[in-house]
């Protein structure tokens, strides 16, 4: 997903430097996770990751502990042992494993109506799918690049929180948890069981900071 820039507004209130603080850090970790579920990480990012503890306060938070955990996975990690973890569960010929489109766990007209929908919501936000790009709209990978654009988007005008919210509550927060069990569950995932629990914890505080924002 390539992210356009919404129409600025003159009237738009800065965001102060502990929200715009907190802003780039959650960007960057939407960015991690689109990274890391649209294909298996190359040795480069698994070193980043390793090297990059810091990044979450040290404390006993679950999202510092998933954090510290998934650093511990990716320092030993080996890349060629990654890819076929990927493949074995995310892109099985046939159905695989773990669906990381957002449709496969909605039921009734809501999944055969999410992805339209999605599409018409993005069109209208001005976002556009990659020419690059093969996958739907509402892979997890793609929801987070829009997340990290709208995220981007409140750098510029700060009334664009409530675009993030709507987006949040309509398009990640009904699946990342089945999603994330999913991926817990499976006895062929390790690596990606520390990326599972990670993003669980962050998306679960993503959903407490939209609604007590």
């Amino acid at each position: 997903m390539m992210p356009a820039t919404l129409q600025e507004s003159n009237f738009a209130a800065p965001l102060s430097c502990e929200v715009a603080e907190e802003n780039l850090a959650r960007a960057g970790i939407y960015g991690v996770l689109a990274h890391l579920f649209i294909a298996s990480p190359s040795r480069e990012l698994l070193s980043t990751i390793a090297d990059s503890e810091d990044m979450i306060m040290s404390d006993d938070s679950p999202l510092a502990l998933t954090w510290r955990g998934l650093c511990d996975v990716a320092r030993d990690a080996d890349p060629d042992d990654i890819c076929q973890e990927y493949e074995s569960v995310f892109v099985s010929p046939g159905r695989p494993e773990v669906s990381l489109y957002a449709s496969s766990y909605m039921s009734g007209s809501r999944r055969g109506n999410l992805l339209a929908e999605l599409r018409g919501n993005l069109a209208k936000a001005g976002y556009a799918r990659a020419g690059s790009s093969s996958e739907y709209e509402d892979h997890l990978s793609a929801i987070c690049e829009v997340m990290r654009g709208m995220i981007a988007d409140e750098q510029e005008d700060g009334s664009a929180h409530e675009s993030q919210r709507e987006f949040f509550r309509n398009y990640v927060a009904p699946w990342y948890g089945d999603m994330c069990e999913a991926v817990n569950k499976s006895g062929r995932t390790n690596f990606y069981r520390a990326v599972a629990r990670f993003a669980n914890s962050f998306l679960t505080n993503e959903s407490e900071y939209f609604e007590l924002a």
